[in-house]
């Protein structure tokens, strides 16, 4: 075996994400990290991890960043709009070493939009929230809410503005949330012939932490084939309940 089948072995704890100006706030939600040694692939890994490497020497890392895809603990994917991190090491077998994953968003990643709503809302029949409401709201200071009451079935807010999106490209649409209800996340799809089309995507259930989920759009985009999209979201009273809020932030339609 390599290294007589005496590993080094590395450690990683937590990752992290840099972003530049347009592309919103380094939130994230990156579950896994999937990871080659010198080109031969070691595997994937759900953080915090400790895995073994059977190399010495010089050892070149090359860490992708893993997410769950639409929120799916069973889907676990490669994140299209990350670049790898990579670094080298001179390992000794038997060794504990340690590194901390920064990740950036890959040079042709498109946003339509990233928005914090900091300074404004794009989203019509919302309401802006300061973080004293909901603390905390990541990197910033205010947040969108929506609200169903007791004689609502569901209340929905939409992105005033519509986007060509390309089909059979990577389109994710990235978002953190915290809801007292659950809600959709979806979009409209318009035609220059006048028709709508409404698709809902992903059904959010509640959460009383701040989350992160990436929601693919890809393939709904790729069917449907519109002219242009706009992003919506749909709060839903459980039968019986006497409604509640859903607070949304940094939202991001990012694609190739």
């Amino acid at each position: 075996m390599p290294n007589d089948g005496v590993p080094v072995y590395m450690k990683m704890d937590s990752v992290q994400v840099l972003t530049l100006t347009g592309q919103g706030v380094g939130s994230h939600n990156i579950t896994d990290v999937w990871v080659e040694a010198n080109s031969d692939n070691v595997g994937a890994y759900e953080l915090p991890c400790n895995f073994p490497v059977l190399q010495e020497n010089d050892i070149r890392f090359v860490v992708s960043a893993g997410i769950k895809e639409s929120g799916q603990s069973g889907v676990r994917v490669i994140y299209p709009f990350y670049t790898a991190d990579t670094f080298s090491i001179v390992g000794t077998r038997g060794q504990q070493y340690s590194h901390h994953p920064v990740f950036k968003y890959v040079n042709g990643a498109q946003f339509s939009f990233a928005e914090d709503f900091n300074f404004s809302n794009p989203f019509t029949g919302s309401s802006l929230v300061n973080d004293g409401n909901v603390d905390p709201v990541y990197g910033g200071t205010r947040c969108i809410k929506m609200s169903v009451n007791a004689t609502d079935s569901s209340k929905e807010i939409s992105h005033v503005t519509k986007y060509d999106l390309p089909e059979g490209q990577e389109i994710w649409l990235e978002l953190d949330y915290k809801s007292e209800v659950p809600f959709y996340a979806g979009f409209y799809g318009t035609f220059n012939s006048g028709s709508i089309v409404r698709v809902p995507v992903l059904f959010v259930t509640a959460q009383s932490e701040w989350h992160k989920v990436y929601v693919k759009f890809s393939n709904y985009v790729g069917n449907l084939r519109a002219d242009t999209y706009n992003v919506y979201f749909e709060a839903l009273r459980p039968y019986g309940s006497s409604g509640g809020s859903v607070y949304i932030d940094n939202v991001k339609l990012v694609h190739f």
